[in-house]
């Protein structure tokens, strides 16, 4: 058993000294009481409180006792300074064989607000922060099921990073939680700093460009998934949850097909997969058109004098450019976006089809495709499909029709070879389903049932 003295002694031994790391000792009545913590993750008002505990029951002769957060007794120094470091205050009583973590944790975290990138006209307009309790409570504050679930792991060896999952015991498919948590107990001792790095850690990196996993940071689709029985899992310091497991179709939803009437919301879902498919194969067929000279069914108008390796470059490159401005806006401060819309104005314009950069049908076609792109809700899915956008056309660029085919049972075979634990990538249209078609066409209420 080590003495007091000791304990602390292990303590200051064990954490670098830093201007946030705050010792504080009480002695009341012959008995010390040394309260460790940091004062940039931990609520002074918490810390005031407990400290006020400690006077008013040591003083007046009573059992010590801590209030008003949850108190955890650790017999391991190396747990307690992982409590230490996650924000909890360490309360070395003389006497005592044990280190008391106290819950005093008060992380820096910015307001909730709707996400940037999954907005929605109707629901609800609150998303996730960087805060892993804050939110859990916007979970819980939806789903008031005594069977939810929230088991919490630490991973990493230097970060000792959150990880949260949750899933409703009755509805939750017991292969896949059996697999996640398989997968996460024999996690190497890798340093977890966001969702990305956590989902490459369980299921391998590849240069597979479509996610394994559903990316959200909306609490409102997250309690959606788990009442279908899925798996959430939340990451700390990332506002950004995985959805497990996923398809292909799954990642093509969006929340206001739950806030529409019945008519609108099949409208709305009919319209975007229609555009989600422009995204992928228009371009491509329009190229095959141009190479062969073909004008189709739809009499399209032919190029004249039509160099292949100049409109080649000519379409490469207007796509390109469409992608430098993507990149550009999202790392451009907001003072000056609006000199980003004043050059897409020179590059995309008048300007340069004038030069002969690239015509005005390219720009139509590449236009049409960008649309398609942003229609589809889930980011990840929409660069994973933009780059096999660009294949395709190269290949049909190059072959003609026969590139193009080759390009498109290429992209469904990588599309059924994409692993997601249980379900084929391409479920419910390979294998077909008719049940479950019928749900991504025209919606579902959100039923209990497995």
């Amino acid at each position: 058993m080590l003495s007091f003295e000791e304990k602390i002694q292990s303590i200051q031994s064990a954490v670098a000294p830093s201007f946030d790391l705050v010792y504080r000792n009480v002695t009341i009545k012959q008995q010390r009481v040394c309260l460790i913590f940091l004062s940039s993750l931990s609520d002074s008002a918490s810390i005031a409180e407990v400290v006020e505990s400690i006077v008013i029951t040591a003083g007046n002769e009573l059992i010590l006792t801590f209030y008003p957060g949850s108190v955890e007794k650790q017999q391991d120094v190396h747990k307690a300074i992982t409590s230490l470091l996650s924000g909890q205050s360490i309360a070395i009583v003389e006497g005592s064989d044990v280190f008391y973590c106290l819950e005093t944790r008060s992380y820096p975290s910015r307001s909730t607000a709707e996400p940037s990138v999954e907005k929605s006209v109707r629901g609800a307009h609150d998303g996730f922060v960087e805060n892993i309790i804050l939110n859990t409570g916007l979970i819980r504050r939806r789903i008031r099921d005594p069977k939810l679930r929230i088991c919490i792991n630490k991973e990493g060896v230097k970060t000792r990073t959150d990880i949260a999952y949750m899933y409703i015991e009755h509805l939750v498919d017991p292969d896949i939680l059996q697999d996640f948590e398989h997968r996460l107990s024999s996690l190497d001792e890798t340093e977890i700093l966001s969702e990305r790095n956590l989902c490459e850690e369980l299921y391998g990196k590849t240069w597979n460009p479509y996610p394994h996993v559903r990316y959200s940071e909306r609490p409102d689709i997250c309690a959606i998934h788990l009442l279908q029985g899925y798996l959430v899992v939340l990451v700390d310091n990332t506002p950004t949850a995985m959805i497990i497991p996923t398809t292909f179709f799954e990642q093509t939803k969006q929340i206001e097909e739950y806030t529409q009437t019945t008519l609108i919301a099949t409208f709305t879902r009919v319209i975007r997969l229609i555009g989600i498919l422009f995204s992928l194969y228009l371009l491509p067929l329009w190229i095959v058109a141009m190479v062969e000279q073909n004008p189709t069914m739809l009499q399209l108008p032919l190029m004249e004098n039509l160099r292949i390796v100049e409109f080649g470059f000519q379409i490469i490159f207007a796509d390109i450019v469409v992608e430098w401005i993507r990149q550009s806006l999202i790392h451009t401060p907001t003072v000056l976006s609006s000199i980003m819309g004043f050059i897409a104005v020179f590059v995309l314009g008048d300007m340069a089809v004038d030069l002969g950069a690239y015509t005005n049908e390219i720009l139509v076609m590449i236009a049409l495709t960008n649309i398609g792109n942003l229609l589809t809700p889930s980011y990840e899915l929409s660069l994973a499909n933009k780059v096999f956008r660009i294949f395709i056309g190269f290949l049909s660029l190059c072959f003609g029709l026969t590139g193009f085919c080759v390009g498109v049972f290429m992209h469904i075979v990588l599309l059924l070879s994409t692993k997601t634990i249980k379900f084929p990538y391409l479920y419910p249209f390979i294998p077909f389903s008719y049940k479950e078609c019928k749900k991504i066409l025209f919606g579902s209420p959100i039923k209990l049932k497995k």
